[in-house]
């Protein structure tokens, strides 16, 4: 038989899950709370869907693009002289190695 839960008991639930997210699986959360697992799932999702408006989605989205296309050029920026600084340390290794024997 199919298990009913009221909504307060689901609010509190997914509540709990995202507040204690980092610390608890969900999986965890729903056995604890002798919820099916999938179930607990699309509580969440729901709520989450619920709680953020499709454009806050893809402004969020977005910003977090451009965030990482920032730090990509950043990195990029600081790998170039490193490739330099091995390139020639490759030459001077093969100048040595050379010379020494």
């Amino acid at each position: 038989m199919r298990a009913r839960y009221n909504q307060q008991f689901k609010d509190e639930a997914v509540a709990l899950a995202l507040v204690l997210e980092s610390d608890c699986p969900y999986s965890q959360i729903a056995r604890d709370l002798d919820i099916n697992y999938q179930t607990f799932g699309n509580w969440i999702r729901a709520a989450v869907s619920k709680s953020s408006k499709p454009n806050d989605k893809k402004k969020t989205i977005k910003k977090d693009y451009q965030a990482l296309e920032r730090e990509n050029r950043s990195m990029r920026k600081e790998l170039d002289p490193r490739k330099k600084e091995i390139t020639v340390l490759k030459k001077a290794t093969a100048y040595f190695a050379k010379e020494h024997l």
